[in-house]
This record gives C-alpha cells, structure tokens and sequence, in this order.
C-alpha cells in the first residue's frame, strides 16, 4: 500500500503545479498589461513623450523663424527712422510717387495670346 500512496500524491502535487503554474503566468501577464498602460499608452507613457518631443522640435523651429523675422523687421524700422534715400525709393516703387517736375510713367504689360 506504502507504493499507491506516493503515486495519488505526486499526481496531486503535479495538478497544484499546475496551477501554480498558471497563477505566475496570469500574474506575469497583468504585470506586462500595466507595464503597457502605464509606460507606454498612459499620460507619462513613451508615445506621449515621443509627441511632445516633436512638438517641441516645431516649436523650436517656429521660434526660430519668428527670431529672423523680427531681426529683419528691426533691421527695416532702423532703415525707415534714418535712411532718406531708401525712404524715397520705397515711396517711388510701392505707392508711385515722384518729385516735382518729374514723369511717373505706368507701364502696362499686353497679355500673351494664348495658342490652342
């Protein structure tokens, strides 16, 4: 009989191994599954952190572009506070202006024809 009962026990031991078993894989699993929520589709998570580093990248660029076109502006605004002869050359070519006793001529382009 001694040899019966070593056989009913190693089949019981191998049925909570089993189970055993089962248990640290759903546990592995929900540790994985969090790991994905939390690191990698959550707020703080790794595709969150790559859009706002691109975000960031366009904001940089932005900035930058703004920088020169203020420079270019203030280099303008000096140049209209001082420079008389650009002055007069803005006034003839942008609003067709011109001194006393000179001739503005408008020039009038004739359309091309068009062949069929």
């Amino acid at each position: 009989m001694r040899k019966r009962q070593p056989a009913i026990t190693r089949r019981r031991k191998s049925g909570t191994g089993y189970l055993h078993n089962l248990y640290w894989i759903l546990g592995l699993l929900c540790v994985i599954s969090l790991f994905i929520i939390f690191f990698v589709i959550g707020d703080y998570g790794l595709y969150q952190i790559y859009l706002l580093n691109k975000q960031k990248s366009r904001i940089e660029n932005h900035l930058v572009e703004l920088k020169l076109e203020q420079d270019s502006l203030l280099m303008e605004k000096a140049r209209l506070e001082g420079d008389l002869q650009y002055i007069e050359k803005l006034a003839r070519e942008k609003y067709r202006m011109a001194k006393k006793g000179e001739k503005v001529f408008r020039v009038i382009e004739k359309p091309t024809e068009r062949v069929n």
